[in-house]
């Protein structure tokens, strides 16, 4: 019976982790002064990660704007959605 119970949690941990954006900043703190950077595609494995519907903080204009992240490399100024870089990088949210 415990190890039912384990590997429920276990099944739910990876459909969470499965259900993120690809793409997807992993580190609590991302980093709104960076300027963009698409990352790149350094083999085949990247592409698993890449993710035309992203997002980055422009800190010339001041405002998000939307990039295609290739899968690797890359810095931390990306974002899922555009609401989640207004939050992270205080700006306001603009549909």
């Amino acid at each position: 019976m415990k190890l039912i119970l384990i590997l429920a949690c276990l099944a739910l941990y990876v459909a969470q982790t499965q259900a993120q954006c690809p793409g997807a900043v992993r580190i609590a703190e991302s980093i709104c002064i960076n300027t963009r950077n698409d990352g790149d595609t350094r083999n085949f494995s990247c592409f698993r990660n890449a993710n035309n519907n992203m997002w980055f903080y422009d800190r010339g204009s001041g405002v998000c704007r939307r990039m295609s992240y290739r899968g690797c490399g890359g810095n931390n100024n990306r974002y899922c959605t555009q609401g989640d870089c207004s939050r992270r990088c205080g700006v306001p949210f603009r549909k």
